[in-house]
């Protein structure tokens, strides 16, 4: 249980509730690498922050979704991803 990564967990949620779209970001690709306590990738999370910050207009997230689409075979809905 590393510490740093407890406070940035801590910080980048309260901003994320308060609609910055970076800490959504972030803390999708946090759930994307495993980098939070909880055991194993949370895909449910990591989707919904990225998606957030997509909404956002965050064009990394939207790159993420669209790689997250080609990983899970969904090519139609990566394009989309990928060409707003």
């Amino acid at each position: 249980n590393d510490p740093i990564a407890l406070g940035t967990m801590e910080y980048l949620t309260k901003a994320a509730k308060l609609g910055d779209a970076e800490s959504h970001y972030q803390l999708g690709m946090m759930y994307a690498n495993r980098l939070h306590l909880s055991a194993g990738k949370d895909k449910k999370k990591e989707r919904y922050h990225l998606e957030e910050a997509a909404i956002a207009g965050h064009a990394e997230a939207r790159l993420q979704l669209g790689i997250v689409e080609v990983e899970n075979k969904r090519m139609d809905r990566a394009v989309k991803h990928f060409i707003i």
